[in-house]
């Protein structure tokens, strides 16, 4: 489950696929099977969430990882390196980019904001 707590420390990583909008089905399975069957047993691994725009041209993953290592870690293990593989063949382009949490505001629904 997706933590948004910058007090957690985790690393979060979104990826963002450029698909052909003929493809996207297929680039969105495979990144899912990917997570459900080799990311989700990965040490370190804490979530991932997929997210498509109304074109279909774009496939965002949001994820998180309990700290840079772990994500080090995790991008030298063969099985993780043919899933980010697979998805290569798919997508256009792929481009991560690494990013800390640093303020999560809740809605006006009576939360209060998460601050570290």
């Amino acid at each position: 489950m997706t933590t948004l707590n910058p007090a957690a420390g985790h690393l979060t990583i979104i990826n963002t696929y450029t698909v052909a909008p003929e493809r996207a089905d297929a680039l969105l399975a495979t990144l899912i099977r990917a997570t459900e069957e080799t990311l989700r047993f990965v040490p370190g691994f804490v979530s991932a969430n997929f997210h498509i725009n109304a074109e279909r041209t774009q496939i965002v993953n949001y994820a998180q990882w309990e700290s840079r290592e772990a994500l080090l870690r995790a991008g030298s293990d063969p099985a993780v390196v043919t899933r980010i593989q697979e998805a290569g063949q798919i997508a256009e382009r792929f481009t991560p980019v690494q990013y800390e949490l640093r303020q999560s505001i809740a809605g006006a629904s009576g939360l209060d904001s998460l601050k570290p």
